[in-house]
C-alpha cells in the first residue's frame, strides 16, 4: 500500500512538472540550448552543462616567433591536451554553480591570460632546447640572384638548437644567432653552432644573423632550403658526417662576406647545392684538405650567383674528388675549380691544377660573367 502510495505522488509530480525551457538568460547568442554551442540545458533549473562535443577556441599568436613556440613546446602537446581536457570538465562543473555572466567574464580573462602566456612563450622559446619540429612552408624552386630578405624577427640562441634526425625545421624568415663576437677563422666547435641537424633533417626559411662563430652544422644527408647567412664567420655550413653513398641538398638561400670557406665539406657523400647566391668570400667549397679520415668526396652546382670572390670549389683530386658545375654565373670570381693534394697529416694542402678536367667537371658553356 506505501509502495502505491508513492508511485502515485511520483506520477502526479511529473505529471504537473512544468515542461523544460530552453531560453536561458544572459547566455551567448542564441541561448544556451540553442543547436550548435556545445551546451545543453538542465531542464527547469536555468543552467546549461558543456556536452562532449563542445570545444575551447584558444587564441593563437600571429608574431613571427609563434612558430618558434610550436617548435619549442612539441614534445609537450600530449600534456597540453591532458590538461586541456581537465579543463573542460572542470569548467562545466563551475558552469552550473555559476551565473552565465560570471562564465563570460572567466571565459574573457582566460583567453587574455592565455595570449599573454603565448606572446611571452613565443619571445623566448628559442632560446629553450632543443627545437626538433615545427610548421612547414619552405620555397623549394627558389633561384639564384636574389638578395637576404628581410627578418621577421630576431632570435639570440644561448646554446645551439637541435633539429631531431627526420625532423623539420621552418624559421618563418626569423634571424637566428648566438650573441657573440666572430672568432675570425679558428675553428669553432659543434657547441658554437647556430642549428645542429641530425641525420636527414630539414631547415627552411631561416637567417642566420652575422652574431656568431659556426652556422650549420649537418650530420649526414640534411636538407636545407631558403637558408642565408648575413655574414659568415669561421664557416657557414658544415657537413660533418656523411656516408659515402648519402647526399645532403641547399635550395635557394645564399651567404655574404666570408672571410675564407663558406660551404665545409668533412664527411663523405655528396653535396648537391642549386639556386644559391654568395658574395664577397674567400671559397665557396671546399672539400677537407687535411681532415683526420679523408675520403672521396663530390659537389654539385646548378644555377649559382656568385660574384667577389676567389675559388667556387677546393677539392682534393688524389683522394678522388670531383666538383660538377652547370649555369653558373661568376663575376668577379678569380678560379671555378682549384685542385689540391689532401693528406691525414694535418699539414697544409698543396695546390694542384685548376680549370676544367676529370675532377673539375664542366666546360667553358657553362660560366657566364
Amino acid at each position: 500500500m506505501q509502495y502505491a502510495f508513492t508511485a502515485t505522488l511520483l506520477a502526479l509530480a511529473i505529471g504537473g512538472q512544468a515542461a523544460p525551457h530552453w531560453a536561458f538568460p544572459n547566455g551567448p547568442e542564441g541561448g544556451w540550448g540553442a543547436p550548435g554551442t556545445g551546451v545543453a540545458p538542465i531542464p527547469g533549473t536555468g543552467v546549461g552543462f558543456a556536452t562532449a562535443t563542445s570545444a575551447i577556441a584558444f587564441p593563437t599568436s600571429t608574431g613571427p616567433s609563434s612558430v618558434i613556440d610550436r617548435a619549442a613546446a612539441d614534445d609537450d602537446e600530449d600534456e597540453e591536451e591532458e590538461s586541456s581536457s581537465s579543463d573542460e570538465e572542470e569548467e562545466s562543473s563551475e558552469e552550473e554553480e555559476s551565473s552565465s555572466s560570471d562564465d563570460e567574464e572567466t571565459a574573457t580573462a582566460t583567453s587574455s591570460a592565455s595570449s599573454s602566456d603565448e606572446t611571452e612563450s613565443a619571445s623566448s622559446a628559442a632560446a629553450s632546447a632543443p627545437v626538433t619540429s615545427a610548421a612547414s612552408g619552405s620555397d623549394s624552386g627558389a633561384a639564384s640572384g636574389g638578395s637576404i630578405p628581410a627578418s621577421s624577427g630576431t632570435s639570440v640562441l644561448s646554446a645551439v638548437q637541435t633539429i631531431a634526425a627526420g625532423e623539420t625545421f621552418d624559421g618563418g624568415m626569423v634571424s637566428f644567432d648566438r650573441g657573440v663576437d666572430c672568432t675570425g677563422q679558428s675553428e669553432g666547435g659543434d657547441s658554437d653552432a647556430v642549428f645542429e641537424l641530425e641525420a636527414g633533417a630539414t631547415l627552411s626559411n631561416v637567417i642566420i644573423g652575422p652574431n656568431q662563430i659556426e652556422g650549420v652544422h649537418c650530420f649526414g644527408s640534411c636538407t636545407l632550403t631558403n637558408v642565408w647567412w648575413s655574414k659568415v664567420c669561421e664557416d657557414a655550413f658544415t657537413i660533418k658526417e656523411q656516408a659515402a653513398g648519402e647526399t645532403t641538398t641547399i635550395t635557394g638561400g645564399g651567404a655574404s662576406t666570408a672571410e675564407d670557406k663558406v660551404l665545409q665539406h668533412n664527411g663523405g657523400g655528396t653535396l648537391s647545392v642549386s639556386g644559391f647566391t654568395v658574395s664577397d668570400f674567400g671559397k665557396l667549397y671546399r672539400s677537407c684538405g687535411n681532415c683526420d679520415s679523408m675520403t672521396e668526396r663530390h659537389v654539385v652546382f646548378d644555377d649559382i650567383d656568385a660574384s667577389s670572390g676567389d675559388i667556387l670549389a677546393g677539392i682534393n683530386s688524389n683522394y678522388g674528388d670531383t666538383a660538377t658545375f652547370t649555369n653558373i654565373k661568376a663575376t668577379g670570381v678569380e678560379t671555378i675549380c682549384q685542385e689540391f693534394e689532401g693528406n691525414d697529416t694535418g699539414d697544409e694542402p698543396t695546390k694542384g691544377s685548376a680549370g676544367p678536367s676529370s675532377y673539375c667537371i664542366y666546360s667553358e658553356s657553362d660560366i657566364t660573367a
